[in-house]
């Protein structure tokens, strides 16, 4: 159906709509959100309303949570020194200190370390590990890592470490030999929700270790799992919802200084976290050592806050411009490659981009992607797939020619050597194009609701804004509006990579912005009907809040008729080989025709304005005779005269036996003549048509405004009158023209 998915349209009945609306008290856009999510049992509807006070479940439901407690309260006792191992992301840094905070505010000994991603890579490292033990530490808590460090968690324990592993990352076939491992996924233990960030996993110790609820650090816990990607169901949801309430309640100073400069000011929400808050954490150990993520959002003194900020927020100018320059780079590379699947590498690429890159070439070019520093023989990167093809199944089945590797369905990072190069990239372009010979290009995507134009409003993103957060699992809502303008298309960005569109008409025009994909669109253009995929958000710019509409997909419809009743065209501005009809005005050297004189055009044009309305609907055929590729509908609606004439079958009928009753009726005076108006519920201009009705039935004569009676016959076909006929076939087709929508209209006439 569209241009990028197929789109699949809601389906629930008036029933069930009706029955949710008075269950839950909800609008009728909201009971149909929920149906179309299929969203209807008591605890679903309890999950996605209500969620904010939910303290989710026990934590000691949790694998190894009691002995791994037990552990730290007796490192605390013994004064031992801790030391929480976290991650360089935004899910392991506020892992980090979520973690740290709780030991320090139970009096422990406790320190963090976050591995550099360039010199350590990700995860449990040995040479840290020799390090920090030699330091003193004798109790090692990892944070959002650790379930791969089984040759690392047994060196600890040889020279007298114990190690505690919170991880939520996918669990091998292999566990490491820890004091404990607490995963919400462990294949011993059942925990209801398996789907938590790291930061999940870290609160969930904090939790059990702090014997009470600990909301206050809820706000960390929204900001690891909105930027982690994790579904946004079950515990994560309640955790998310109350963390941004937290975060708009008291935000940390770091935190407020970097959403200062990066210009964002309001209420902060999920889109806050993935688009402002999560890039710039995640900036940090791409650029340089996440010790100053740490650092921003734990200081509460000013100075060190702002500083710190500016700091993290030039790492994400940084972080951009590195991005930009390679993926240039590869856009050059690949010009002509003919491989469905891409494998590209060189030096000097800098390793911590690389997975922003392959999202970006994968994104653009519509294929799987592996890119790559080479450092000598040694290649290290990031792999991104599309269209659900497994790219961690592929490269798993090749797993011998990597000297690292792990990642997910959609996603992975690996080391390799150069050698293998070519037998890589040989072996997953067989498996994609084994893929590719049973694959439908065209996802499926479920549309949510199906709205008309206007009723695009702030209202309508308030109602739906109830069911906030939106995240993974649970997307913003999807909406679809049918046969709409487009006023104007602009491409905008450096390379004019952004696309804009301005839909409706003039007095009701909506922007619509596409960030990516935008080649799929270009053959869109102004003047097209179109039916729009899309979210509905709020925009704030300079102090203004303005309703945007962000486009997921677009179909064009192949309409001949287009609406432009509402767009204060110029009617002497129309190009001149467009064709130009009216009641009123005749310019044929500038092909400007009365509808009376259409027989005397003796040309075809590719573009006929229809400035005035007609009479009926046989001048539409006679214009579609000339065989135009679009006709314009321009006219106004002050024109219409069903507006100006209140004239129906029903009020002649009363008119009539009002006759009927007096024989005579005396208009003369302004009274009588306003009475009867009163009467009909009517208008001068109609009285005088209705009269003229009757005249021409055979009814009534007048004579110096007085109506005598001629016939009291009550069968009477109204059809007989000239007038009557005239004002019908006038009528209808104004309303066709003015009030049905477009595709009622070209449906109608083709």
């Amino acid at each position: 159906m569209g241009l990028k998915f197929n789109w699949v349209s809601p389906s629930y009945s008036e029933e069930e709509i009706k029955n949710l609306k008075n269950t839950y008290n909800l609008t009728d856009m909201q009971a149909k959100f929920l149906l179309a999510r299929n969203i209807k049992k008591v605890n679903q509807i309890k999950e996605y309303l209500i969620g904010d006070y939910d303290e989710g479940f026990d934590p000691f439901l949790m694998s190894d949570m009691q002995i791994a407690v037990e552990r730290i309260h007796k490192a605390i006792e013994n004064e031992e020194k801790i030391l929480v191992y976290g991650d360089y992301d935004a899910d392991g840094i506020t892992s980090t200190v979520l973690l740290l905070e709780t030991l320090l505010s139970l009096g422990a000994n406790a320190s963090s370390y976050i591995p550099n991603r360039f010199t350590e890579g990700y995860g449990p490292n040995k040479e840290a590990f020799k390090n920090i033990i030699e330091s003193g530490i004798s109790l090692i808590i990892t944070v959002d890592n650790g379930i791969a460090g089984i040759e690392e968690v047994d060196y600890a324990n040889s020279i007298g470490c114990d190690v505690i592993i919170t991880d939520h990352h996918k669990i091998q076939d292999r566990l490491p030999n820890a004091y404990a491992i607490i995963h919400p996924e462990h294949p011993d233990f059942n925990y209801p929700f398996g789907k938590l960030a790291g930061v999940g996993v870290a609160f969930k110790l904090a939790h059990a270790l702090l014997d009470i609820y600990p909301d206050f650090l809820l706000d960390l816990v929204a900001i690891g799992t909105v930027a982690d990607l994790v579904p946004i169901v079950s515990e994560n949801r309640f955790f998310v919802k109350q963390g941004l309430n937290l975060l708009n309640e008291d935000t940390r100073i770091g935190l407020k200084f970097l959403l200062d400069i990066s210009n964002h000011y309001g209420n902060i929400d999920e889109d806050t976290i993935s688009f402002i808050i999560a890039p710039r954490l995640n900036s940090i150990g791409r650029i340089s050592s996440a010790r100053d993520g740490l650092l921003l959002l734990s200081t509460d003194d000013n100075n060190t806050a702002y500083e710190l900020a500016k700091k993290v927020d030039s790492f994400n100018i940084e972080r951009k411009k590195i991005t930009e320059d390679i993926v240039n780079d590869i856009n050059k590379k690949i010009k002509n490659d003919k491989r469905n699947l891409l494998v590209i590498y060189e030096e000097g690429y800098h390793e911590g981009v690389l997975g922003i890159v392959a999202s970006n070439i994968s994104e653009k070019y519509k294929k799987p992607v592996l890119v790559m520093n080479r450092d000598n023989n040694k290649l290290k990167g990031s792999a991104r797939s599309i269209y659900n093809f497994n790219i961690y199944e592929a490269m798993n089945k090749i797993n011998t020619m990597f000297t690292a590797f792990g990642g997910h369905s959609m996603a992975a990072g690996f080391s390799t050597s150069v050698e293998f190069i070519d037998e890589i990239d040989k072996s997953l372009n067989e498996e994609y194009n084994n893929y590719l010979s049973n694959f439908d290009f065209k996802l499926e995507k479920n549309v949510d609701l199906k709205i008309d134009y206007n009723n695009i409003s702030y209202q309508l993103i308030n109602e739906l804004d109830k069911f906030k957060p939106f995240g993974m699992n649970f997307e913003k809502p999807v909406i679809v509006v049918e046969n709409i303008n487009v006023l104007e298309k602009i491409e905008f960005g450096a390379n004019n990579q952004y696309l804009k569109l301005l839909i409706g008409n003039n007095n009701n025009k909506i922007e619509c912005i596409s960030f990516k994909d935008n080649e799929i669109f270009k053959e869109i253009n102004s003047g097209d009907i179109i039916n729009i995929m899309f979210n509905l958000n709020k925009n704030y710019f300079n102090g203004r809040t303005k309703l945007q509409i962000n486009l997921i997909d677009i179909e064009k419809k192949d309409y001949i008729f287009r609406n432009l009743t509402n767009n204060n065209l110029d009617f002497n501005s129309f190009p001149k080989n467009e064709l130009k009809i009216s009641r009123n005005y005749n310019d044929t050297i500038n092909n400007y025709y009365l509808y009376k004189d259409l027989h005397k055009i003796n040309q075809n044009f590719d573009i006929i304005n229809i400035l005035e309305l007609p009479n009926n609907k046989q001048f539409i055929f006679d214009l579609l005779n000339l065989n135009p590729k679009k006709v314009n509908i321009c006219c106004l609606e002050g024109e219409a005269k069903y507006k100006k004439y209140r004239i129906d079958k029903e009020k002649l009928i009363k008119f009539y036996n009002i006759i009927l009753k007096i024989k005579t009726l005396n208009l003369n005076t302004k009274e009588s003549i306003s009475k009867m108006i009163n009467l009909l519920e009517t208008n001068i201009a109609s009285l005088k048509i209705m009269i003229q009705i009757f005249i021409e039935l055979n009814l009534i004569k007048l004579d110096k405004n007085i109506i005598y009676l001629l016939s009291d016959n009550t069968d009477v076909d109204l059809k007989i009158s000239k007038t009557y006929n005239a004002m019908i076939e006038r009528f209808e087709i104004e309303k066709l023209l003015l009030e049905e929508d477009i595709s009622t209209i070209n449906n109608y006439f083709m």
